[in-house]
């Protein structure tokens, strides 16, 4: 055996050794242990004026307790002290020594405190300081000792806690995302140890990697996070001054720190507000952020340079980092997850379907019961013998109450009384005011204050007619809420049913059809504003409005009128309310505004974009013009204008329309052209049908010059809207039903009659 050891080459005995102190490296070289050097080498730099070592002695308590070993542990301690070797006289680096030996062999007790660790890491470090100042000072007072004991404790307690979170993996997915304030106080502390390091003599290292600092939390975790983070690091601006001795570089090192500090605080804050922009959005909205603040609260010069020069190379460093390097710190520290919260739990389908109904359908009833409230309220009105005792109560207050005939005619003739005063009423309704000269024969014979008499029946008269006005208005107020809340429960009653069967009108079918439309316009002579509205856009449920409404009269205040219906229209059509509904809410709405003439027509057209149904709805309109290839139909549907009655009779007209159609809508001044003309339809159908034009800008174009050629000088607004009916790209059309009637081949509307019944085609003019 010792023959084959000696036959081995000389090397390979090497080798094996070298491999074994490989393996053991490659197992403790972890990342945290060169975290634990470079942090600690800083810590060991950062020594404020103060009889103890705060930031070493608190840091190397936490390396100990957090549960690192020997091997791990010394390369920290080696590190430290290298650092305060660098920083400190050689008797106060003895003692700073001798501090992290009493810490390594103490830091063992907090370790082994399990939970309590980080609070018996306290202790130590806090007895340890304590032990170092007074070793340095023994001069030192009691309230200085105290306050340098009790930060170390306090920086020890922050430091354990971060170090193990650190050392045991610390799990994004688990709690609500937070900053982890003690890992930011742990870094703001190693910065710390940044102070009197510049490069080139101008740029401050200390603000460049404290403004890396900010600038990962706010990328990490947003507004929030880049605030507090700024809150935190920029302290170690304060810190910073405190640490090392005073000397050259001073101005440099840490300028007006209370400023440098809100510096971050407002420069995290609108670089995590860009969170969203990646990193080039964090980066030049903290840059933008510290440069503004730092110009409001610092002016010109030195100072401003350097804090200057920090974010900018801050920021380019920040660009540099590999964005997989970042995102993986951000999943690290449990940043805030961009992905949206896992829903509740749902109740399933069928369930929620027959919970949504059941509540509509019980909303409907609801309003059905406020409409028949209405109802009850107007049938409620006083009988015509209170109104007569009314007047009679009034006259005696009024005029018989001092009279000495009182007696005489209202209690020994009071029915002959009340038959004269009966009658003398029913001449006013019928005649008008009584006259006073000469003053009505029965009344001056039975009556010995009878001008008083008539003054006072007149102006009881006037008073009953302006409270009858008042009760009219309010009856028809009454009216028009409930047929709208009607109006509404039915709605609501028929959403209540789409949703029981799973399907709407088309609602989930897609788009075959496709509308392309236009509108021409024109102000009456000597106006400058139409006062006509049109509107041709789709709306939710894949379908398409074409309205055009003509406002009572012309100029602005008829084009305001007109504008409000239509875009009033839009809306509820929009809602999801029929076109009978949305033309009867209008109605409503123009019953409502006040006394006055405000009255406007409606031409409504909605198709619905997946069968080509067009509903057709008009109010005091002109009729509206379908052409289809060469034959032209009419849709006439007679109504007064909106406005003008409580219950406006509301008559849709469903017409299928095909891809190609032309539908042409018009308002009054267009027919009004031909006024010379019996039929005012006539030259319209004819030039339709002869017009080969399908554009619709064109089309409408045609029309409003053909009307100014009959009428060079307008009376009224002239106003065209012409829609064309296409199919969608790629779209066969929908199944056709059976032709209506409404359409007949190589036929065109009828010569003054309705659309319903065609006829031949006009001969051309």
């Amino acid at each position: 055996m010792a023959s084959s050891e000696r036959s081995q080459p000389p090397g390979r005995g090497w080798r094996r050794l070298r491999e074994r102190l490989k393996a053991r490296l490659r197992r403790a070289w972890r990342p945290l242990l060169f975290a634990g050097i470079v942090i600690g080498f800083l810590m060991g730099r950062a020594q404020p004026f103060s009889p103890a070592a705060p930031f070493g002695i608190a840091f190397y308590t936490a390396v100990r307790a957090a549960g690192f070993g020997h091997f791990t542990a010394l390369p920290a301690a080696a590190a430290l002290l290298a650092g305060a070797a660098l920083v400190q006289p050689s008797a106060t680096f003895a003692t700073t020594a001798a501090a992290v030996g009493l810490v390594h062999v103490l830091a063992g007790l907090a370790r082994a405190s399990g939970q309590y660790s980080a609070l018996a890491a306290a202790v130590v470090a806090a007895a340890v300081a304590a032990g170092q100042g007074l070793f340095r000072d023994p001069a030192a007072g009691a309230v200085q000792l105290t306050f340098w004991a009790t930060l170390t404790g306090v920086l020890a307690l922050l430091f354990t806690l971060a170090v193990a979170d650190a050392a045991q993996g610390r799990q994004p997915g688990s709690g609500a995302p937070e900053l982890p304030i003690p890992a930011v106080i742990l870094l703001a502390s190693a910065l710390t140890g940044l102070q009197d390091l510049t490069l080139w003599g101008r740029l401050p290292l200390h603000g460049v990697f404290a403004g890396l600092a900010v600038l990962l939390c706010a990328h990490a975790g947003g507004m929030g996070w880049g605030a507090a983070a700024g809150a935190v690091i920029g302290m170690s601006s304060f810190l910073a001054v405190l640490a090392g001795p005073p000397g050259a570089g001073m101005v440099l090192r840490a300028p007006l720190p209370d400023s440098q500090a809100m510096a971050y605080v407002v420069a995290g804050f609108l670089g995590g507000a860009f969170r969203d922009l990646k990193k080039p959005g964090v980066g030049l909205a903290y840059a933008l952020g510290f440069l503004a603040y730092s110009m409001a609260t610092q002016g010109q010069g030195a100072v401003l340079e350097a804090m200057a020069l920090s974010a900018a190379a801050a920021t380019v460093l920040f660009w540099l980092v590999p964005s997989q390097w970042v995102e993986h710190l951000a999943r690290a520290l449990g940043g805030e997850r961009r992905e949206e919260p896992e829903p509740a739990a749902q109740p399933p389908v069928d369930e929620a379907v027959r919970e949504a109904r059941e509540r509509l359908l019980a909303v409907a009833q609801a309003l059905r019961e406020v409409q028949r409230t209405y109802a009850q309220v107007a049938a409620v009105g006083s009988p015509p013998e209170a109104a007569l005792e009314r007047r009679l109560r009034a006259l005696t207050e009024q005029v018989c109450r001092s009279c000495a005939m009182r007696a005489q005619c209202w209690e020994k003739d009071v029915e002959e009384t009340r038959r004269l005063m009966d009658g003398l009423w029913q001449q006013i309704e019928q005649e008008g005011p009584l006259p006073l000269a000469p003053l009505p024969g029965a009344l001056e014979e039975r009556c010995i204050h009878p001008a008083q008499v008539a003054v006072t029946l007149n102006h009881l008269h006037d008073l009953e007619r302006t409270d009858r006005a008042l009760a009219r208005r309010l009856e028809e107020g009454r009216a028009v809420a409930g047929e709208h809340i009607q109006s509404v429960a039915r709605m609501l009653d028929r959403m209540a049913e789409e949703i029981a069967s799973g399907a709407g009108p088309a609602r989930g079918m897609p788009a075959v059809f496709k509308v392309a439309a236009a509108v021409a316009r024109l102000p009456k002579r000597g106006s400058h504003v139409s006062g006509d509205s049109a509107l041709a856009v789709p709306l939710s449920g894949g379908r398409f409005l074409l309205a055009l409404s003509d406002g009572m009269g012309v100029g602005r205040e008829a084009a305001v009128q007109s504008g409000e219906c239509v875009r009033l229209l839009q809306q509820l059509l929009d809602a999801g309310f029929s076109a009978e509904v949305a033309v009867k809410t209008v109605n409503s709405v123009l019953l409502l505004r006040g006394p006055g003439d405000a009255f406007a027509t409606l031409d409504v057209a909605l198709l619905d974009l997946a069968t080509g149904q067009a509903e057709f709805v008009k109010v005091g309109a002109a009729p509206t013009f379908i052409r289809r290839g060469a034959d032209v139909t009419l849709v006439r549907i007679p109504a007064p204008p909106a406005g003008v009655v409580t219950d406006v009779a509301v008559e849709p007209e469903s017409r299928l329309l095909n891809a190609g159609d032309l539908v042409v809508m018009v308002s009054d001044g267009i027919l009004e052209a031909a006024r010379d003309q019996a039929d005012k339809e006539r030259w319209l159908l004819e030039l339709l049908s002869r017009e080969p034009g399908t554009d619709p800008e064109e089309v409408a174009e045609r029309v409003l010059a053909e009307a100014l050629t009959l009428a060079p000088v307008p009376e009224d607004d002239l106003t065209v809207v012409a829609a064309r009916v296409g199919l969608v790209d790629g779209a066969d059309g929908p199944p056709r039903p059976k032709p209506s009637g409404e359409w007949a081949p190589a036929l065109t509307a009828p010569r003054g009659g309705s659309g319903g019944a065609p006829t031949k085609r006009p001969p051309k003019r």
